[in-house]
């Protein structure tokens, strides 16, 4: 793609606005990611799942933060972010953790917006990069521009990657170079890529079915998956032996798909994920070209996910690319759907915690923080509870007739 002087204008525009978002928000995820990140950085523990385990209840960190769930993710992940905080080591002072550590208030903190803006800089590249990823998979020149501009200025990725400032946008930038490799035949660098992504979240290893489906045999198949596997688990492999590892990256937080149930006896029911994961995955093993279709299951198994998944809201950038993918390739023929979509997330965003909408600005005005939250202000208003399944269910709804539309047998929005 030629950068024309518009795009490098564009360009430059949505690199001034992430550096405004990332100085004035804050989430409170962001501390157990850089607090876990901190003893890599400085002190070189490479285990931190038997540390943290192994800290005494005196510690800072046990007292004002808990250890059970502060750090959920793969080691890659760890050794990903403690790494880039070790760039940024002569620069922020040790102090800064140990303070956050100790419960002092983040926003009484010294150079807070400065250090803010470093601590989420890695992830500034990382999403100029998915840029580029999403326009190299397009021939046209126009479709590149399009696919560019609107991850420039995704909200999505404004909201979760630089005001909650986590790393999801890491494993989904993995998820579209996968994408990139399958469109120039080499499904052995797509799963790999697959297997990077998991090793960071685990998400991106449902996908693998999709790559492994587009192999010419048996044996093809088998070595893709053998190249979509043995990556993430030489990540894990060190670790395996710790139960700490076990419990905090394998616990209920991974398995939220399978909450909801049909019942079909007092003990027994059907899980509607796995249900409809069975079927797209059995449609993508009987499609004539799963090449070209791969970016529709992608679409179509995380439009399943979030259709029956109390999610977090920094999910949805893991369905974000393949969004802006159906807008270029179909060219524009399901925006108000994708519309009404992103309109479910945003409310469903806005009735969680006062800490995910208002409360990200107390950076700039404290008194955010005590704003009672819009779930509050409607539940005095509304039932709330109906309010919200009612959202979700047009949700559903919307993300299931998209999937019936993406996988049917007409070439229209393939990528060649």
């Amino acid at each position: 793609m030629k950068l024309t002087k518009a795009l490098w204008v564009a360009l430059i525009v949505a690199i001034i606005l992430r550096l405004v978002v990332m100085g004035i928000t804050f989430h409170p995820d962001l501390s157990g990611q850089v607090l876990t990140s901190y003893f890599f950085a400085y002190k070189n523990v490479s285990n931190i799942y038997d540390h943290l385990v192994s800290l005494p209840t005196t510690h800072p960190l046990v007292q004002n933060f808990g250890v059970g769930d502060i750090f959920i993710y793969p080691p890659l992940t760890y050794f990903t972010l403690g790494s880039f905080l070790k760039m940024f080591s002569w620069i922020i002072p040790e102090k800064f953790f140990l303070d956050l550590m100790s419960g002092v208030s983040v926003y009484t903190l010294p150079n807070l917006s400065f250090n803010l803006i470093l601590l989420k800089l890695p992830y500034l590249l990382i999403d100029i990069g998915m840029a580029f990823a999403l326009a190299s998979l397009f021939d046209e020149e126009k479709q590149k521009k399009w696919a560019f501009l609107l991850w420039l200025f995704n909200p999505v990725t404004f909201y979760a990657t630089f005001s909650m400032g986590v790393f999801d946008i890491i494993p989904a930038l993995f998820t579209v170079l996968s994408l990139y490799f399958a469109k120039r035949k080499n499904l052995y660098l797509a799963a790999v890529m697959i297997s990077l992504g998991a090793a960071y979240k685990q998400y991106p290893i449902f996908l693998l079915p999709f790559i492994i489906f587009a192999g010419k045999d048996f044996w093809d198949r088998l070595k893709i998956a053998l190249c979509g596997l043995v990556p993430y688990f030489l990540t894990i492999a060190p670790f395996l032996s710790s139960s700490a590892f076990k419990y905090m990256v394998f616990g209920a937080k991974s398995q939220k798909m399978f909450y909801m149930e049909w019942m079909v006896t007092a003990a027994e029911g059907v899980y509607p994920y796995l249900l409809g994961v069975v079927l797209i995955y059995l449609h993508a093993f009987r499609a004539s070209h799963p090449i070209q279709k791969l970016w529709k299951y992608y679409l179509g198994y995380f439009l399943l996910l979030f259709s029956v998944t109390h999610y977090h809201p920094q999910w949805f950038l893991w369905v974000s690319p393949f969004i802006v993918i159906e807008l270029v390739a179909n060219r524009w023929r399901n925006l108000w759907l994708h519309l009404t979509l992103l309109a479910c997330y945003i409310f469903i965003v806005l009735t969680f915690d006062n800490s995910l909408s208002v409360g990200l600005f107390a950076v700039i005005n404290q008194s955010l923080n005590n704003f009672p939250g819009i779930d509050k202000l409607l539940a005095a208003k509304t039932d709330l509870v109906f309010l919200k399944s009612s959202v979700r269910s047009l949700f559903a709804g919307v993300s299931l007739f998209l999937i019936f539309d993406l996988l049917q047998t007409r070439r229209r929005g393939h990528l060649k």
